[in-house]
């Protein structure tokens, strides 16, 4: 390893077990206590500690002049809380659809154009769709993606149909009104359908799945190689994959039920 990324290195650690000594301490401490419980230079610490501060990790607290840990710690705790319920709570959904379809399913959300796959339940049968946690994929390609980008601000939408737009197979839509009147289309019915057009050989259908603010945050989606679910395979699942995203979010606390005017 060369001497600059040992450095990002040490001072990474230096962040982190700055950030978990204040997450132990009963209390704020000082930049001279922190110095001594990590063994560090108060020059050390106070460079740490400024970046910290700066990008809202710590914050000083008036009076004694301590650190503690700051807004951002928090924001971030809430959403990675936020994804590991997720995930629990759509879990048990995503076993019922593999069960009921065969195929194996999965859970998604949005990322700047691409999808990321959160979870998933794989079929039993020996062929299947080569998808892996963690893992990315073009939102314009793919069923979640498109049950998800439907849904996203008008920008951004603009913004990926600006492209490019690339083509995975000569099913891959390309033209950006194609996209944006297939994205109106899954706006209206519910659902998204991938007819190969990634992969050619997998064939997709997938809905959103909505927070308690109304907000689309994920997608649970089935796929499988075409040979054995087609297309009209996957028209005929769309209504149990949308009942199973509808009552993922329902757990979430959206409320399917609109307030009547006076």
């Amino acid at each position: 390893m060369t001497d600059a990324p040992r450095r990002h290195l040490q001072s990474l650690n230096m962040s982190l077990d700055v950030l978990e000594l204040l997450a132990e301490a009963a209390g704020p401490l000082s930049m001279a206590e922190i110095a001594a419980r990590l063994a560090l230079g108060k020059a050390t610490v106070h460079g740490v500690l400024s970046n910290l501060e700066a990008r809202r990790y710590v914050e000083r607290v008036s009076g004694r002049g301590g650190y503690r840990l700051g807004q951002r710690v928090w924001e971030l705790g809430v959403v990675a809380g936020e994804f590991i319920e997720l995930k629990n709570i759509a879990h048990p959904h995503l076993v019922a659809l593999t069960e009921l379809s065969g195929e194996s399913s999965q859970l998604s959300e949005y990322l700047g154009g691409d999808v990321i796959y959160l979870d998933r339940v794989e079929s039993s049968n020996p062929v299947r769709a080569n998808i892996h946690i963690g893992r990315r994929a073009p939102a314009h390609a793919v069923a979640t993606g498109k049950a998800l980008l439907a849904f996203q601000s008008e920008a951004e939408i603009e913004r990926v149909c600006a492209g490019p737009l690339v083509a995975y197979t000569p099913n891959t839509k390309t033209d950006p009104d194609a996209l944006r009147a297939e994205l109106a289309e899954v706006r209206a019915r519910g659902f998204a359908l991938n007819p190969g057009e990634y992969r050619g050989e997998i064939i997709g259908v997938a809905a959103p799945i909505r927070d308690h603010t109304d907000a689309v945050v994920a997608a649970v989606s089935v796929s499988g190689p075409a040979y054995r679910f087609s297309i009209g395979d996957a028209m005929a699942l769309a209504p149990n994959i949308q009942d199973a995203a509808a009552e993922i979010s329902r757990k979430l606390g959206h409320q399917t039920h609109k307030k009547l005017r006076a």
